[in-house]
């Protein structure tokens, strides 16, 4: 089911790298994507309100001042699956590169939408936050995250969250 982000409203949104693979675990790639949202927060209307970078997936609380948040998200997701595969082929200190690649490569050639690789699953999955207590909801579900995961015992300490105080990506709130 296609579920389509219009401007006007807030959207808890999950980008997800393909059979789960933790490529997060490094700083280098985690950096890449901080300098990419940011990018689209000044480029592309992006407002981000909550966000997370886990070890394979990415959670935000977002939407577009003007366009579509799906349009937006959708070239993001296109540019950083080619860098990220780039960089990833080009790190010969990456333990992970051979089998990651291979990984990529199959989901690529299994999906007639992709011309060679495949780095996120497709889609969004926009969920419209439709009161201020779903938004408060998915901003804690989103920055207790990693403390779920065991990462941290307690949300502010996790760097790549807006829940941290000194995160490296600056929020709209």
């Amino acid at each position: 089911m296609q579920r389509n982000a219009s401007t006007d409203e807030l959207y808890f949104v999950t980008l997800t790298v393909i059979d789960w693979i933790d490529i997060f675990t490094r700083r280098y790639y985690s950096d890449f994507i901080i300098e990419n949202l940011a990018w689209c927060q000044q480029n592309a209307n992006l407002n981000i309100y909550a966000y997370v970078i886990m070890t394979n997936h990415i959670h935000m609380v977002a939407n577009v001042t003007d366009g579509s948040l799906g349009d937006v998200l959708g070239r993001f997701k296109s540019f950083t699956s080619k860098e990220l595969y780039k960089m990833i082929a080009d790190n010969t200190q990456e333990s992970r590169r051979e089998w990651m690649l291979k990984a990529f490569d199959r989901a690529g050639k299994q999906n007639p939408l992709n011309e060679k690789h495949q780095l996120w699953q497709n889609g969004n999955y926009p969920v419209v936050l439709y009161t201020p207590a779903v938004i408060e909801q998915k901003i804690d579900y989103t920055h207790e995250n990693p403390v779920r995961a065991g990462f941290v015992g307690s949300a502010h300490e996790y760097w790549y969250s807006s829940a941290n105080p000194e995160s490296p990506l600056k929020v709209t709130w």
